[in-house]
């Protein structure tokens, strides 16, 4: 029996302390799921090296936008700017620079980051 065909279990949440960082990110690609072990493992280290890609590009944007407009968010011209992350080849999602809203893959990132931005962080996109 190889690694991958054992029991399954209910998956580990590798972003416990993480939740001012990629830890919302990390909860949206990989919700609670009953896996195998190898699964789990896999969520552990590659999981957490793509949430941290994204949170990593996230911050970046940040740092872009506030030598624009400033440190203080209460002074930038929205306070949920939306972008679209891209740290995953073909694979687009939303996100917020001005808080830790993430979305999921699927449908247009794009819109979803603008819906976001226009509702003042009140829709999930």
């Amino acid at each position: 029996m190889s690694f991958n065909q054992g029991p399954i279990g209910p998956s580990k949440r590798y972003s416990q302390g993480r939740e001012n960082t990629w830890g919302p990110y990390w909860d949206v690609l990989f919700p609670p799921a009953m896996v195998t072990a190898w699964v789990s493992f896999k969520r552990g280290s590659t999981g957490v090296n793509v949430a941290r890609r994204f949170w990593a590009q996230r911050e970046y944007l940040r740092r872009a936008y506030e030598s624009v407009y400033g440190s203080d968010p209460e002074a930038w011209p929205s306070r949920h700017p939306g972008v679209v992350l891209d740290a995953v080849p073909y694979v687009d999602h939303p996100a917020c620079l001005g808080c830790q809203w993430f979305g999921s893959g699927g449908g247009s990132a794009l819109l979803r980051a603008w819906r976001h931005e226009t509702s003042e962080g009140g829709s999930d996109g």
